[in-house]
Parts: C-alpha cells; structure tokens; sequence
C-alpha cells in the first residue's frame, strides 16, 4: 500500500496569487491552518469520517491516480479526499539495473531540472507514463520508471562555515541534526544548518514544521551547538530567518562533558571550568533530564556556565523533548559487549554510538584528562556510525590525536570498529590527529567540513593527504580511473554568485514631510540594462512567458521606470551626489568595520550551499554535490564492502 502525505498546493497557489509577494510564514499559516474532509463516498456531500490536517499521514490502497476523488485509509476509515488535497509519496530510483543512473530529469513549465537518486517526489497525479509531480519545490513531470517507493539512507553534510552541521533522514522517515555551526550572527553567509533543515522541511518537504526526532550536540564548542542554539532560542513563528511555524525536538543528545561554573565546596579542583577532576579524570559529566534542569538553576550547588547553560536552558525550555548522556564505558568494551544504539529496534538502520569512552572511578562515569580546554571538549565528542545494509557512515565529531590514542587504547582488537565506507573528518581538517588511527578508519570517502576562519587555516594539507593515502582504494582498470578514495570539502563545494550593483531603487523616500520615489546609482546611466528596472516580483513573473511575452512585459517596465530613474540621475549628476556605505566584516572572533562606494561595488547575489550529500540503500553508497551552475550534479558511486553482521 502507498503512503500518501495531506498536501494542497494549488490552494495555496490560488489563495495567494492575487497578493502578489508573500511572505513563507503567509504560507506557513496557510498549511498550518488548512483542514480537509475525509468522506465516505467519493462526493462531498456523503457522511464526514475524519477531518485532517495539513501534513496527516495517510494510506492510498490504489496510488493517487487522476480522478478527482481518491481513496485513501486513515486511523480505521476507508474514504475518499480530494485528489488536490493529497499527495503519493515517492523517491527517484537509480534506473534499470543493468544501466544505473543516479541524475533523472524532472520537466518543468520553462525549464529541464536535474534531480538525484533518492529525491522525495510528491506525486499530484498520475499518469499511464508520466506523472505531475512536486520535487524539490518544482512542479513539472517525470517519468513513472523514474519513481519507486524505497526511501534512501540520506546524509547531509552542511557547509556551516567553520563547524559541523549533519542532517540525517533514515529511510523511514526519521531525522536527526548533529550540530549546526555557529549561530547566524557570527557566520560569515549568515547561514547555518537551522536554515538548511528549514528549507529542507519547508520548500523539500512542503510542511511548516520542523520536526526532529533527534538533535545532537557532538561537544560543547559554540562552532558545533551555536546553529542548534538558533533553532531553540526563540518563538520560531516570529522568526524572520525561518520560513516554518513550529519545532519539534523528541530528543536531545550530548557527550556529558560540560561547562561550569566553579564552587568553592567542591571535593575535587575543577580544571578549565570543565569540572571536578580527579587524577586525571573528570568526575561530573552531565547526564538527563532530571540533572540538567537541576544544573541550570543558579540555586543548585552544581551549575552550569556561560552559553552552554544558555543553550540548555533552551533546550529544556520544552517539556517533552527528553535529554540523554551518550557514551561507552570502557568495561563494556573489555567484556565484549556490543556498541550502545540510538533508536534501538525502531529502525533498519542502526545507530552505534562508539565515542566518548568513559571509565568507572570511585563508581563514577569519568572521562579522562586530555589536556587543555580544547583537546577535552573536542577529545570527547560523541562519535556515531551508521549502518545500514552493507555500508557504513563514521560521523567523529572532533576527534584529535590525544582522543584517537586514547580509544586505540581501550578498544584494543575491536578499533576496526571505526572501520567505514564514508567518514565525517575529525576537527574539520585540524593536522592534530593521528595518522595510524586514519588507516584504521580506511574509509572509500571523506567530507571534511572545513570553514573559512583564518585563524585555523583548515583543512590542513597533510591532513587531505593523509585521508588520501590512507582511504580504501579501487580503481577502474578499464577506464584507467580511481574510484576511491574520494576527499571532499564542504568549504571547496560552497560557492557564491556576484553582482555588479547598477542602481538601488528606494520606495517611499521621505523628504520634508513627503514622500517620493528615489534611487541611488552606481554606473552611468545609459549603462543599466533593460532587465535592471524589473522588480524581484516582475522577475518572477517573467519566469514562464514565452519570448514575445516577456519582451513586451520587460519593454513595458522599461517604459515606466526609465524616464523617472533619468530624471533623477540627472540631478545626482548635476549635484555631485555620491552614496558610501558602512559594513561589518563578520569573523569568529573579531568584527572589523569599513566603508566604500557603491559606485563599482560587487554584492553575493547568491550563496550556494557547500552542500554533500551521501545517500545509500546499503548496497550502493552515492556522493553527490551541485555543480557551482546549480543545474546539474557531480556524481560518484561505489559498492558498501560491509559484512551486515560484523561489529
């Protein structure tokens, strides 16, 4: 039976064509409010069953089809839903099997739109050989043997800048976020990986809520936590950089290394404000619910400290998100027993969770010494792999040389646990790492989330030749081409588009009292192109016209705007006006100001996300990243060499 998703594009479409350009939070009101009808018979006029909502889940015993009426099950009731209301759940599959293809083709009104091997496709109706469908926020048609119903292992590494940011979908449904970069104020792009999971469930999905069933801080280092902070520090409805309604959050993961504020009373001398610790070990690692709503409260004897406790503040802020300390211990390892998993049963992939390794001291779970401030927090991030199928995905946090011969240590004959077909680089690139435990991991790809802080200089040279040297190779003899291993670098994949400011078009300027219609130039005249007078709403209007259609429109435009923007411009000229402006250069750690001309200036007209996406039905793993157009993909696949029941 397929599964079907409560959707009604085309009346949202119709509700908000007349108002011309409106707001996603418009639209997200719009889905969060609709309801439709379940009835009995298909009509509306049978017995009413059930009312639903925008994003209800629903079972089509015979697919959408093209009738107007379908047939749906829903908690017991068999009825019928508006076809407009509903959409049929779909992915795009990799083509025949003695040809696999991992790009298809969706056909939009005015363009070819290159999707990839496991895209969610929203089917709308279908077709004997095609179907209209939604992918991507596009509309167009795709063909049928495009479509299956197997849902993909999907990983998405986030270019956040300097971070990590990881999104996973397992292939029933479920997500969860490790970490989001800084927070927005000191990125760079003024992105992290709360606006990718925002798009991702609002424009991919077309929901207005965010809904996850997990989220992870690996440590608590603000590059890792600080997007995560974004998603959770606010009334997301009346956040203008999100486009959804509502956040959900089942669960909240972190490592139990913390940060706190130091008590005189305290048995045990704390060191770098990251606790007690005893020989060599800290002895207070936070741990659930309970502890950490106890540890936020100023009145407690154990308090945390400075932004982290802000940040879990936050998280607790939601009474049912439920909050665990992830981690092995090391007797665990000694005696042979198996990995801790996230989501136990719950899912075909299974989550092992294989760092930070704790020891029991005076019946306590401590971690050990590293260090300073930055080998311990990033020493004992919580480490993850993924297994599903054949293959397997390492996600290390940021792991460093200390770390690494530390569990070297402890895992002893089982560190070919670490062993893996695609791993997250540990410290996004850092040159402190050992190279013995890279040629454990022997991984067939590498993503390494590099940003673009200065200071770091990452990732290191050595580094992405040491992942290199040391990944899993195979290579295509009769094509005479290395398949792996393969090194990416969400830093290298991201790229922006620049624009030559023509002129800045004010609206309602006010002067003495009035107002008036207003510009500011930055070229002469009679160089501003005939499409520079077409307002962002006019371009999108344009976007579906035929050429003598849109010739005419963008001659019409022209006409109007050009002898106001003239008069105008010869009084600037005659005045001698000229127009500076101010800036804030945007860094981790500090934020120098300038000033320049408009005159000649270049602006981003776009940043186009560092995106890698890994996705695998456990026999095939594919890395995938948008060519720096955006109207096609850079593709690599290769088999998952895993053993299903190795350790």
């Amino acid at each position: 039976m397929k599964t079907g998703w409560v959707r009604a594009y085309s009346e949202e479409y119709q509700f908000f064509k007349d108002l011309g350009q409106v707001s996603a939070k418009k639209r997200s009101k719009f889905r969060k409010d609709f309801t439709t009808t379940l009835f009995a018979q298909p009509n509306g006029t049978s017995t009413i069953l059930l009312t639903l909502h925008w994003g209800d889940v629903v079972q089509l015993p015979n697919g959408i089809g093209s009738n107007d009426w379908v047939e749906i099950e829903k908690d017991g009731n068999i009825g019928y839903v508006l076809r407009s209301h509903l959409v049929e759940v779909g992915y795009i599959n990799n083509g025949p099997k003695d040809k696999p293809s991992y790009v298809a083709t969706l056909e939009t009104s005015f363009k070819k739109v290159k999707v990839i091997w496991g895209d969610l496709v929203q089917i709308l109706s279908k077709g004997e050989t095609t179907s209209r469908v939604r992918i991507r926020n596009w509309f167009g048609y795709l063909d049928n043997d495009r479509i299956s119903q197997e849902a993909l292992l999907e990983v998405y590494f986030i270019d956040v800048g300097q971070g990590d940011g990881i999104l996973i979908k397992l292939p029933e449904g479920k997500h969860m976020l490790i970490d989001g970069g800084l927070s927005r104020k000191h990125q760079m792009t003024g992105k992290n990986a709360g606006d990718f999971v925002d798009w991702k469930f609002f424009a991919d999905y077309g929901h207005y809520e965010i809904h996850l069933d997990g989220m992870m801080s690996s440590h608590s280092d603000a590059d890792h936590y600080g997007g995560l902070w974004d998603l959770v520090a606010n009334d997301i409805a009346k956040d203008k950089e999100l486009d959804v309604m509502k956040l959900k959050i089942d669960e909240f993961y972190h490592p139990g290394l913390s940060r706190w504020q130091i008590k005189e009373e305290d048995i045990f001398p704390h060191k770098d404000d990251l606790g007690p610790n005893n020989n060599g070990w800290f002895v207070r690692l936070l741990q659930g619910r309970e502890d950490a709503e106890a540890c936020v409260d100023k009145n407690n004897a154990e308090v945390l400290k400075g932004n982290w406790k802000e940040f879990i503040e936050d998280i607790l802020k939601n009474p049912e998100t439920q909050f665990f300390r992830l981690g092995v211990r090391e007797q665990d390892l000694t005696n042979g027993l198996g990995f801790p998993e996230i989501w136990k049963n719950l899912s075909d992939c299974v989550i092992k969770v294989l760092a930070p390794v704790t020891k029991e001291i005076n019946g306590m779970d401590a971690l050990k010494d590293l260090g300073d401030t930055g080998k311990n927090t990033n020493g004992h991030s919580i480490c993850l792999r993924l297994d599903y199928g054949h293959a397997r995905i390492l996600l290390t946090g940021d792991l460093n040389s200390k770390s690494m011969d530390w569990l070297s240590s402890v895992y002893d004959d089982r560190i070919a646990a670490f062993n893996c077909d695609v791993a997250k680089a540990c410290h996004h690139g850092s040159h402190d790492i050992s190279f013995s435990f890279l040629d454990r991991i022997k991984a067939s790809a590498t993503v390494i989330c590099s940003g673009d802080s200065e200071g770091y200089a990452h990732p290191r040279p050595e580094v992405v030749a040491a992942s290199a040297i040391t990944g899993y190779v195979t290579i295509d003899r009769e094509n005479d081409r290395l398949k792996t291993p393969l090194i990416y670098m969400t830093e290298i994949e991201r790229s922006v588009s620049l624009g030559k400011i023509s002129h800045i078009r004010l609206n309602n300027m006010p002067v003495d009292g009035q107002t008036r219609e207003d510009a500011i130039f930055a070229e002469e005249f009679e160089d501003i192109s005939d499409l520079s007078y077409l307002t962002w709403q006019e371009r999108q209007e344009i976007e579906g016209m035929n050429r003598d259609d849109k010739s005419a429109f963008i001659k019409e435009v022209k006409n109007r705007e050009k002898p106001l923007l003239e008069n105008i411009y010869q009084e600037q000229r005659d005045s001698g006006t000229k127009a500076n402006f101010h800036y804030q250069t945007v860094h981790k750690w500090s934020t120098p100001y300038g000033n320049q001309q408009v005159k000649g200036t270049r602006i981003m007209t776009k940043n186009h996300y560092g995106l890698v996406n890994v996705r695998t039905d456990g026999k095939t793993i594919m890395c995938a990243t948008m060519k720096e157009t955006a109207d096609g993909w850079s593709i690599h696949t290769f088999p998952a060499r895993f053993d299903k029941k190795s350790d």
